[in-house]
């Protein structure tokens, strides 16, 4: 017997739903979301979605939360709507649970891939995350052991816009395992976001072909080639992820062109050059005008 994935969706919505946790529920979405913080959340670009929020949320609050008694959200669960031998199983895996960022080392289609963290390798089954996910993506999850020898993921998984390089990849355990909350706060921008990402500059300029020339004068300096393009070559790549609004992929497509970058603080820094140039470059569908020219229009031209 193993646990499966559809077990764990059961304990989910149990844990959504349940009167009995209905008053913690609301005190950890507090906790979790910082809605007692008076500072505003300003998410990442498609991360602040009400269905992405709440999945995150879940996955915290069932596998990670703690009640008054020590025992997690998933536990009540899985007492309440399980029964022996599975019972037993599954209140094993939930207390074996954890939320690692580890490495995309191979990808088994539509089965599942393979994640590392340093010395520890899983083994994960999960066909919809192996249809996603790349070799060499970093990836956050709650991830429980199915009784095996393999793992299955939990609700809230993220990607994060950059691939671990050779110095950061052997250390991942002591430089770069943010829990939950931090992830969240992260994504909202709030004052809790690591000081790697709160230090990157991001620059504005007036033109696409001044932002691009400060992508290659960066590049040039810090031996990346593969982001040494003309003002044209941008342009087209800008407007084939401008067309599906997919700024997501778009910091896929740095993140593979930049390669081997080692912090959070460096993957920013190339993403706040790229996202540079998609501001500055003009949109057919809008007159011609760039991103920062509409926003100065719209704000008597001045500056932001």
């Amino acid at each position: 017997m193993t646990l499966t994935n559809s077990t764990i969706e059961r304990l989910v919505e149990w844990c959504y739903k349940s009167d009995i946790i209905a008053n913690i529920r609301a005190q950890a979405r507090e906790e979790f979301f910082g809605d007692d913080e008076v500072e505003a959340s300003d998410y990442l670009a498609d991360t602040g979605s009400f269905n992405g929020r709440e999945r995150r949320f879940m996955g915290w609050f069932t596998f990670s939360f703690k009640l008054p008694d020590g025992r997690h959200p998933a536990e009540l669960a899985a007492q309440a709507i399980l029964k022996e031998p599975k019972l037993s199983l599954t209140l094993d895996a939930i207390q074996k649970a954890r939320y690692v960022t580890g490495v995309v080392t191979k990808v088994m289609n539509d089965r599942g891939f393979y994640m590392e963290l340093e010395d520890e390798k899983f083994t994960v089954n999960n066909p919809m995350l192996s249809r996603i996910l790349e070799k060499g993506q970093l990836v956050s999850a709650h991830i429980l052991p199915n009784g095996q020898g393999r793992w299955l993921v939990g609700p809230g998984w993220l990607t994060w816009p950059f691939s671990p390089g050779p110095h950061l990849r052997p250390r991942l355990k002591t430089l770069f395992q943010p829990n939950p909350i931090e992830v969240e706060r992260f994504l909202q921008g709030k004052t809790k976001t690591p000081e790697e990402v709160k230090n990157v500059e991001h620059p504005q300029d007036d033109t696409l072909e001044a932002a691009v020339a400060r992508m290659s004068e960066m590049a040039r300096k810090e031996g990346k080639p593969n982001l040494i393009m003309s003002p044209e070559e941008w342009k087209d790549i800008v407007l084939s992820y401008m067309a599906n609004n997919d700024a997501i992929g778009f910091g896929e497509e740095i993140r593979k062109l930049a390669e081997n970058i080692d912090s959070i603080e460096e993957a920013n820094k190339w993403l706040a050059l790229a996202m540079n140039i998609w501001n500055t470059t003009p949109q057919p569908d809008r007159g011609g005008k760039s991103a920062i020219e509409i926003m100065r229009q719209q704000r008597g031209n001045r500056k932001f």
